[in-house]
């Protein structure tokens, strides 16, 4: 285009007016050739030229645009936080189990561990949740309504099967919830519908809620999140940016007639867990207090 338009402006040359003699007129004519001919090269050369400078000037490759850098840095950041998810959810797996409510067919012959196994293969599978590692001893934190038929059983077929990733035990790190805000990030992981280990990822969307739980009295102080928690995240933890246990998941509002999340969930928080499990671990829960 810059030659085009360098182009357009050349002016035409004189035109030779007179009359004068055949080779006079023959010498001119070949001047006045000579002269267009040597002024469109020079033209030409020049505008080209130009061009070419021009091109090299728009594609300056020592320098990058700011878009570029602004680009490059999003990038960055981008995959740092999806490393610091990752980096995350890998240290706070381990201490996550599945929780498995069984049914066994009949009555074990023996009270050995290894005769159980044999008869959980034929075991009805009634219900699935979540846990938690809470010490080295192996305890384990879930919700209530995860193992109630466990601690209702009277027929002797009940059973609950926990698995856990790895040989070793490796405990949850507890945070706190007495400062968290509204707004910030947190994470659930536990065994939705029965797929293990799965991470879902919101924020902290209010503080201080009142739930109802199944015996009916209220819960106070739940943490809402809009992290999905689905059947089966029940007694899995809600874990904050740096991978510590912040609440229990424990329920959430359904679409009517859908059983679909709503994205309303709750979890107790963790500060209420803390003053509660040692009470459980040394007493367990009293028979009056089971439904």
């Amino acid at each position: 285009m810059v030659v085009l338009g360098s182009l357009h402006g050349i002016p035409s040359p004189p035109l030779v007016q007179g009359t004068t003699s055949s080779s006079s007129s023959n010498s001119q004519d070949s001047t006045n050739r000579s002269l267009i001919l040597a002024r469109r090269r020079a033209v030409v050369f020049g505008s080209t030229s130009l061009g070419i400078a021009s091109l090299v000037n728009l594609h300056n490759f020592n320098s990058k645009p700011p878009l570029f850098h602004s680009a490059a840095a999003e990038e960055d950041e981008i995959e740092k936080e999806e490393d610091r998810i990752v980096h995350v959810f890998q240290i706070t797996s381990p201490s996550v189990v599945f929780i498995q409510d069984l049914e066994l067919a009949k009555i074990p012959k023996s009270s050995s561990n290894d005769a159980t196994l044999i008869e959980d293969e034929n075991a009805k599978v009634e219900g699935t949740g979540s846990g938690f590692i809470w010490d080295k001893f192996g305890h384990i934190v879930t919700n209530y309504h995860v193992v109630d038929k466990l601690a209702t059983d009277r027929s002797g077929l009940q059973r609950c099967k926990v698995d856990v990733e790895g040989h070793e035990l490796k405990p949850a790190v507890l945070g706190t919830s007495r400062d968290l805000r509204v707004g910030q990030n947190c994470f659930a992981i536990g065994n939705p519908y029965g797929y293990e280990n799965t991470l879902t990822t919101g924020v902290v969307s209010g503080l201080g809620r009142e739930i109802p739980s199944p015996n009916g009295r209220a819960i106070r102080g739940a943490i809402q999140t809009d992290a999905a928690i689905n059947a089966g995240n029940s007694g899995g933890p809600l874990i904050n940016s740096y991978g510590h246990v912040i609440g229990v998941n424990t329920a959430t509002f359904t679409r009517k007639g859908t059983g679909v999340s709503s994205g309303v969930n709750f979890a107790i928080p963790i500060d209420t867990v803390v003053r509660t499990v040692p009470h459980l671990i040394v007493y367990g829960t009293a028979y009056s207090d089971r439904f």
